[in-house]
């Protein structure tokens, strides 16, 4: 029996060690392979990147449009305005905005810009439409107020619109956007109203 043990127990011990070698030598060959496929794959990379850097972005900006402006309220203090957008992505993939940097402009004098938090989807190819609550001082807007309004409510005014949509991409900085019209006031109050 005890030399049965023996044998059975260097048999094993033989065994283990020609798996331990045999495991070392298939781990050897992943390696092998894996260094040979890097070889490949990070020049490709490095140049895929590199390109990507040369035309500043994957991404094609997205046309943003001011489609209405709305006196929500009003007082002595402020008056608060409900400025609609209407976005439009040219990109074959959906973008997710997590924030909105903008600034409006009516007439060459700053109207509102601020940066404000929100999220929506603007489907790949598609449109979509947001809008954003401003407040304003009335103090140091009356001045502006009254040129847009001085012979009363001019009908069409132009605009300019520029600002940032952050998206939930991956390594994707803040999409630039820009953009200027006209925006028709009277259309706009006469919605308000009926």
């Amino acid at each position: 029996m005890e030399a049965y043990r023996r044998t059975l127990g260097s048999s094993w011990q033989g065994n283990a060690l020609s798996g331990a070698n045999g495991l070392i030598g298939f781990w050897e060959a992943k390696v092998k392979a894996l260094q040979s496929l890097c070889k490949c794959i990070l020049p490709l990379a490095a140049l895929s990147l590199s390109a990507c850097a040369g035309t500043g972005s994957v991404i094609d900006s997205p046309r943003v449009d001011l489609t209405g402006v709305e006196l929500t309220a009003a007082n002595f203090q402020r008056q608060t305005f409900l400025l609609s957008f209407y976005v439009s992505n040219p990109n074959p993939f959906p973008l997710p905005v997590t924030a909105v940097d903008y600034e409006v402009i009516f007439d060459q004098k700053k109207f509102a810009g601020g940066e404000t938090q929100g999220s929506f989807t603007v489907p790949a190819n598609g449109t979509d439409s947001f809008a954003i609550s401003v407040d304003l001082d009335f103090l140091s807007s009356a001045t502006h107020l009254k040129s847009l309004m001085s012979g009363g409510l001019r009908e069409n005014i132009a605009y300019e619109l520029r600002g940032r949509l952050a998206v939930d991409i991956p390594l994707v900085n803040p999409i630039p956007f820009s953009n200027s019209g006209v925006i028709n006031m009277r259309q706009t109050a006469s919605d308000q109203f009926n």
